[in-house]
């Protein structure tokens, strides 16, 4: 059963063929790509929506080498160990990298995965249900999710805590202070740590939590360009300080995030 709901008018949507349409009538397509659209947005179609296709494509050229698996091991075990089983839904789920992982490994009765870019969703390969929606207007039923996902993306608390059952799970994924900082430290001459970001949510519980400190060894420029560009620092740099990386062949840099296991008070 479909935990969708019309972006419209809030009824249920049900599909017929590759057709989403509610009782009043109002249709959306699946595209080609295998997504649907449900955001309603009134800003131009002309703006770009979330991630662009340089950021993608980077994106998922690093992370099909396995360089980050291990912060995707550690949401699972959270998942595995206070998730009893019901409907997933991954907010920001980009090229479903993370999604498709976490579904195999702890098999919720369906999953969705939602991100504003629709480029972004026209190279996911994952056979969860894609739609393009906005975190802060989630198009799904309230109390419908069992298990919700946020990596290293936008969060609106009180969208997540509508949507999530009495018993239902919330996991984040987001940087520490030194994530990336030598990275950074070979693009900036004065690089900054990241701002420290507050583990509770307003409406939440932390459950448990679990903090990564490695590092990683990347030993190709093609790659290492590819974890600069996936980040926001690579629309915040002047061209003369991204070209400081082409001259590297080899970078050790930290991995360093925390994982965040809620449930909601209710």
């Amino acid at each position: 059963m479909s935990i969708l709901m019309c972006p419209k008018c809030s009824m249920p949507l049900k599909l017929n063929e590759k057709t989403y349409r509610c009782v009043n009538n109002h249709c959306y397509d699946i595209s080609k790509k295998g997504y649907v659209n449900l955001l309603m947005s009134q800003k131009s179609s002309k703006k770009r929506h979330g991630d662009d296709k340089a950021m993608i494509y980077a994106r998922k050229s690093f992370l099909s080498k396995g360089y980050y698996d291990m912060l995707c091991d550690n949401v699972i075990g959270l998942a595995k160990k206070h998730f009893a089983g019901g409907a997933y839904l991954d907010l920001g789920c980009g090229e479903c990298y993370y999604t498709e992982r976490i579904k195999n490994a702890v098999s919720p009765s369906c999953t969705v995965a939602l991100d504003i870019s629709k480029d972004a969703l026209n190279i996911a390969q994952s056979d969860a249900v894609k739609i393009v929606a906005s975190v802060s207007k989630i198009p799904v039923f309230s109390d419908s999710c069992n298990l919700v996902t946020n990596i290293f993306a936008p969060i609106k608390e009180s969208e997540v805590k509508r949507v999530l059952t009495k018993n239902g799970l919330l996991v984040r994924a987001v940087p520490l202070e030194r994530h990336l900082f030598s990275l950074k430290s070979a693009v900036y001459e004065k690089p900054y740590e990241n701002a420290h970001d507050e583990t509770a949510l307003e409406g939440f519980e932390l459950v448990d939590s679990t903090e990564l400190k490695t590092k990683i060894t990347i030993d190709n420029n093609e790659d290492i360009l590819k974890l600069f560009m996936m980040t926001p620092y690579y629309y915040k740099t002047s061209s003369a300080d991204f070209q400081r990386l082409n001259s590297l062949d080899t970078l050790e840099t930290e991995i360093e995030v925390n994982f965040l296991a809620y449930k909601p008070l209710k």
